[in-house]
């Protein structure tokens, strides 16, 4: 018999899906991570979990201490699974742009949340954050942005996972980014274990990784307005955009074709990993992550749309 005793035992280990029928010809076969399966219902658990664990560690993070953070959601919603059941306070710092699923979490989950202007983008968050930590104190900022955990933990622990379930490594990447965690790990992890593969970086169409000028966007948790430390773009062999509309159609595909209700950015990691499957061929084996479900995002009219559709 095993009982598990929190849930911060359950980050990670998450299933492996074939999603090759959504490629729709002759490719590579399409492997995801689904990282909706995590207890906090998002793959940013495990940085969550690894950026607390590391903090305390180093002795950065003690007993009475506050965690605050700017974050657009779901690292928030991690960081207050675990830090609550650690025993922190936590206070995030959030644009007002996201959805009111992802505040209710963090809220119910003992967290303070600080809505800030969308206009001010994640910089005003960030700035924000520090200031409030400066003001009250005895606060420890994981800053995501930078924080070495962040992508430490997608190269030591999500990388070995996928080789685990599969049994070999794959070829090809297509991952989105916000922070550059899930990218930058992921192909570190496989570049210095795969002679020759293909490592994509994806974002929405109005983030600035690939030198366009900002914009507007509606899909969630990946693309930014400044590039963060730990995103290693000099890891990506192609940044990939993808329109608001073509990641919503992939949402609804994976919806009918493989029962799977997804986010907006797992849309957009399929419409790339979809892409480089046709590129690579048969034979060759393409790895995404499916960042979070639907059921966050549904009050957007984005969704609303969708069903409509």
């Amino acid at each position: 018999m095993h009982i598990n005793h929190s849930l911060i035992e359950l980050i990670g280990k998450t299933p492996l899906l074939d999603c090759t029928p959504l490629t729709g010809r002759a490719s590579a076969r399409l492997v995801a991570k689904l990282e909706l399966f995590n207890p906090g219902g998002s793959i940013k658990d495990r940085p969550a979990k690894a950026m607390i664990e590391a903090a305390e560690e180093a002795g950065l993070l003690r007993k009475g201490m506050t965690i605050v953070e700017p974050t657009a959601g779901n690292t928030g919603i991690g960081l207050a699974l675990v830090g609550n059941l650690k025993g922190y306070k936590t206070v995030f710092f959030v644009p007002d742009r996201m959805s009111k699923e992802k505040i209710v979490c963090m809220q119910l989950l003992g967290a303070e949340v600080v809505l800030v202007d969308k206009d001010l983008g994640m910089p005003g968050c960030i700035k924000q954050a520090h200031d409030y930590a400066e003001r009250t104190g005895h606060c420890f900022i994981p800053q995501q942005f930078e924080n070495p955990a962040n992508p430490d933990q997608a190269e030591h622990f999500l990388g070995p996972e996928v080789h685990e379930q599969l049994g070999y490594y794959p070829d090809g990447l297509a991952v989105g980014s916000g922070t550059g965690g899930t990218f930058t790990g992921l192909a570190r992890w496989l570049r210095n274990n795969h002679p020759t593969p293909q490592c994509w970086c994806v974002q929405p169409l109005g983030s600035v990784f690939a030198g366009d000028p900002k914009g507007s966007y509606e899909v969630e948790g990946i693309g930014n307005s400044f590039v963060p430390d730990t995103l290693d773009l000099d890891l990506a062999d192609r940044i990939v955009t993808v329109k608001d509309a073509q990641s919503f159609k992939r949402v609804k595909e994976a919806a009918l074709k493989l029962g799977l209700l997804l986010g907006g950015s797992s849309g957009a990691n399929l419409d790339a990993a979809i892409e480089l499957c046709h590129e690579l061929g048969p034979g060759k084996t393409v790895l995404t992550v499916l960042p979070d479900g639907l059921e966050r995002y549904l009050s957007k009219e984005w969704v609303t749309k969708l069903v409509r559709s």
